[in-house]
């Protein structure tokens, strides 16, 4: 009796631990739902709920006003792509992805040179990574005092013999959207050499060490270690550039008002919804935009495949 006794109390025992434990997970499970809640409301009703309402909208006439828009199909979506104004936008962002690629470009070239040991990089890492931090619409208003008729830069050119090459650059449709691509380039090229830079100096030096036991130089040491150690930063870096040249808004709306040629996806959005009325096809264009972009990140994908270890 006496061990059976014991036996029972071992089992009631276990049966409490079992019960207690279960009741801890239990309290765990809706705490973690009470701090999950709220955020994740926040996140449906602020980013999933208005692409849904975004998508729904391209498809009707809306003009912004509760209970008038009508269906009306691909009309929109056959607008973006026909109309002369809409389709002015993939010229503009043609500018901005020349000043996006060459960004890369001058941006890993700096991150090359200033990854060595060299005397006063601090200060060139930090007036090249300056622009960046730098208010978009301050940097916007401060190009347009630099490019006003006798201005800084025609000054510069005056200065370096060149007058015959001043121009009214805010104004000429030959030259207004490689001065504003000029802007995009030098207020981003301070990101992308920072993370550039970043990656550079992850990569282990015992590699360099060996390449240059083995007699490579600087180019053959940044083709066979630097660049395929970061080729993924590249391809990331590289989506940015052409996103950001489709979306890019306040460069051109500040200095030109998206007039003269200028008009980006962004700016014209803004013009066709809250000038014309017409929140349908202003939608409609933010869908274009947003498939954009995931084909460049799915393009992306594909040309720059993690390589995995066997």
């Amino acid at each position: 009796m006496r061990k059976k006794y014991e036996n029972m109390e071992k089992v009631r025992k276990k049966d409490g631990k079992q019960r207690l434990h279960h009741k801890r997970k239990r309290q765990e499970y809706i705490t973690l739902a009470v701090f999950l809640i709220i955020p994740l409301l926040f996140l449906l009703y602020f980013s999933v709920y208005p692409v849904f309402s975004m998508f729904y909208y391209s498809f009707t006439d809306w003009r912004g006003t509760v209970g008038s828009q009508q269906f009306v199909g691909w009309k929109n979506y056959i607008n973006v792509f026909t109309n002369e104004n809409y389709r002015n936008v993939f010229k503009t962002a043609g500018y901005y992805l020349a000043a996006g690629i060459l960004q890369q470009v001058v941006s890993l070239a700096l991150a090359v040179m200033l990854s060595k040991p060299v005397k006063g990089s601090g200060i060139f890492k930090g007036i090249i990574f300056f622009p960046f931090i730098m208010n978009g619409v301050a940097v916007a208003l401060t190009y347009r005092i630099f490019y006003q008729p006798d201005g800084a830069f025609d000054a510069l050119l005056k200065a370096l013999g060149a007058s015959q090459m001043i121009k009214i650059w805010l104004s000429n449709p030959t030259t207004v959207n490689w001065a504003l691509g000029y802007v995009f380039l030098w207020k981003n090229v301070g990101y992308s050499f920072l993370i550039y830079l970043g990656t550079m100096q992850s990569i282990s030096k015992d590699y360099y060490d060996a390449a240059a036991i083995d007699g490579a130089g600087t180019w053959h040491q940044f083709t066979a270690i630097t660049f395929p150690n970061m080729k993924m930063i590249v391809g990331l870096m590289a989506t940015f550039s052409i996103v950001n040249s489709i979306a890019v808004f306040d460069i051109p709306y500040i200095l030109t008002s998206g007039k003269n040629g200028t008009n980006t996806f962004s700016t014209t959005m803004l013009e066709t919804a809250f000038t014309y009325n017409k929140f349908g096809e202003a939608c409609a264009m933010a869908i274009v935009m947003l498939l954009i972009a995931g084909i460049v990140m799915v393009l992306r994908n594909l040309v720059f495949r993690e390589e995995k270890d066997v």
